[in-house]
């Protein structure tokens, strides 16, 4: 069997829930508040239950309230499903946002899907055990109603994370989002071309379409559907890893845009997208970071990726011939630390 290693500064991950997030953000800097809370009650509201011990936070480590109020986490979850009303999906992107008010950044931690992770129910390979792959957070929760809660509980215990709130958002919509800005100018390869076309013929036939396929390569507007179609493209090239260089190039093709629109194709795009995100958020609490970022001015985003690639960060594991991510805890949750709270690490007590 193929090894297979997680390369070097490949982590940038922009996806589909951190496009949402942006965009709301974007409409919020131009909108009226009374217009803002019309739009936000669109949104899927899920309420769970934010106590430490369900969230899995260890209240001995993230005692200090310099350190909750200043440092705001917020799990990112983008998944991938066929039928949203029978299956909630597997989290095919996992990311932490994080607010940082002391040091005026957003900054955006990747979780790799197919790391193996504790306090979980085993699946599978693992079946029997409290292991399994990341990717199994929101599903194992049961979905709306569960599932967020359940994947903040895993992180937070895996990561040794404070997080109280996380947003989701169904990786399947990504097309909806694509045409609600009118599509994206892509340079196509060759070999992308008929990969590309089988996503598109599986995704119009879940919504009863005519398939919209790329008919040659190179430079060219895309549709949503084929803009998905694109960014679902795996085998070609290196895998999960110029798979999510792809969903990078479209979403920053549509952030592009959204910049430009005017206050009516704002309400229009608001319209289309709003309905397909779920979070355990109020809209007081959207509308507060909101402001706060765009008032604060933070525009410095940066990013980091688990595990790292550093000589004994993470390293390749089989569980009955399955092929799983194994990482060292301690080393990688410390330089988690280190990266969310900077110069304030100390301040969060560990174990």
């Amino acid at each position: 069997m193929r090894k297979k290693t997680v390369k070097n500064k490949k982590f940038k991950k922009p996806l589909i829930v951190l496009l949402v997030i942006l965009l709301i953000l974007v409409i919020i800097a131009t909108s009226a508040g009374f217009f803002i809370l019309g739009k936000l009650s669109k949104i899927k509201s899920t309420k769970i239950d934010k106590s430490s011990t369900a969230l899995g936070i260890n209240t001995a480590q993230f005692n200090s309230d310099y350190i909750n109020n200043n440092y705001i986490n917020i799990l990112l979850i983008g998944v991938d499903t066929r039928d949203p009303s029978t299956d909630p999906g597997l989290a095919d992107s996992t990311m932490i946002l994080t607010i940082d008010k002391v040091h005026n950044k957003i900054k955006l931690t990747s979780l790799m899907r197919d790391m193996l992770l504790d306090n979980l129910r085993g699946e599978g390979a693992t079946a029997g055990t409290d292991q399994d792959r990341l990717n199994v957070i929101y599903k194992q929760g049961g979905g709306v109603n569960g599932g967020g809660q359940y994947a903040i509980k895993a992180i937070n215990s895996n990561f040794d994370m404070n997080i109280k709130d996380y947003i989701k958002v169904d990786f399947g919509d990504f097309d909806k989002i694509v045409d609600a800005v009118g599509g994206v100018d892509i340079n196509v390869s060759a070999a992308e071309v008929p990969v590309a076309n089988d996503y598109i013929d599986e995704v119009s036939k879940l919504e009863g379409i005519t398939p919209d396929h790329i008919t040659h390569a190179g430079m060219q507007h895309l549709t949503g559907i084929q803009a998905l179609g694109y960014c679902r493209i795996r085998y070609v090239g290196d895998e999960d890893f110029q798979r999510t260089e792809r969903q990078r190039t479209v979403l920053l093709q549509v952030f592009k845009k959204l910049t430009t629109l005017s206050p009516t194709q704002a309400s229009s795009t608001l319209d289309t997208i709003l309905p397909y995100v779920e979070t355990s958020l109020s809209n007081t609490e959207i509308l507060s970071d909101a402001s706060y970022i765009l008032t604060h001015k933070m525009s410095n985003m940066e990013q980091f990726r688990l595990p790292e690639d550093k000589p004994g960060y993470n390293f390749t594991t089989y569980i009955k011939g399955v092929y799983f991510l194994g990482w060292d805890k301690a080393k990688n949750d410390a330089d988690l630390l280190k990266f969310i709270y900077e110069d304030d690490a100390s301040k969060v007590q560990t174990n």
